[in-house]
């Protein structure tokens, strides 16, 4: 596979792993009768240092700032993901690897918000982040997988 379907590949999976989160959290704060709201949290802690979650301004700005950043970070991991994907073509021992870098990327998500602030975990429920990133792992690696043509039974094997 070449650098340029690499790259293409990896855009996609970003771009749908985002979409993913993104929509599951759109679900979220529309049940809790607040669009938009957990974008609006995540930039206004980024980009404008907020700690209290009552003082929270939604506006179009700061989700808008935040979602760019979301999707450039879903991105970087796409192509990191797409690029990994393609070694296991010819090794499938680095099938395993994907998995890892699956894990890693979800342990990341949660030192960010750690980093912004431990009262992130308080107002965000760590189930409800879980559950965002477990979705567009579902997504991203069926798109993977499905372009690649290995299966879950053999990225399970190559960790023994």
């Amino acid at each position: 596979m070449g650098r340029g379907r690499i790259l293409h590949e990896g855009i996609l999976v970003g771009l749908a792993g985002a979409a993913a989160v993104a929509v599951w959290f759109l679900l979220y704060d529309l049940a809790t009768a607040t669009p938009f709201r957990t974008p609006a949290l995540l930039g206004a802690a980024l980009f404008e240092g907020l700690r209290d979650p009552a003082s929270l301004r939604i506006t179009p700005g700061i989700v808008l700032k935040y979602t760019a950043v979301h999707g450039l970070a879903f991105l970087v991991f796409g192509v990191a993901a797409a690029g990994l994907s393609a070694l296991a073509d010819r090794d499938r021992s680095l099938l395993f690897d994907l998995f890892m870098l699956f894990c890693c990327f979800e342990v990341a998500v949660f030192l960010a918000m750690m980093t912004l602030g431990s009262w992130l975990l308080d107002t965000l429920q760590p189930w409800a982040i879980l559950g965002g990133n477990f979705v567009a792992m579902l997504v991203m690696l069926g798109i993977l997988f499905r372009h690649h043509h290995f299966s879950l039974h053999e990225a399970m094997a190559s960790g023994e």
